[in-house]
């Protein structure tokens, strides 16, 4: 997180930590293949399934609920 020292507040990117966090789950599972990861293999490791919310949609929701109970 970056602080401002104009205003004092803390910034973040929550969009720019979820696409980090998801590129470096697909660097640990593509080191832990033989070989090249297939789409399915892909889509599982990002939670990508149909009809039910990928990781990126888990975690803006969690961080509604979050700023909903403060």
């Amino acid at each position: 997180m970056t602080r401002d020292p104009h205003v004092g507040d803390e910034l973040t990117d929550d969009a720019l930590q979820d696409e980090i966090e998801m590129v470096g789950e697909l660097v640990v599972a593509a080191s832990a293949s033989k070989g090249p990861l297939t789409n399915e293999e892909i889509d599982d490791v990002l939670g990508v399934k149909h009809g039910h919310p990928t990781r990126r949609e888990r975690s803006r929701q969690a961080r509604e609920w979050r700023t909903q109970d403060a």
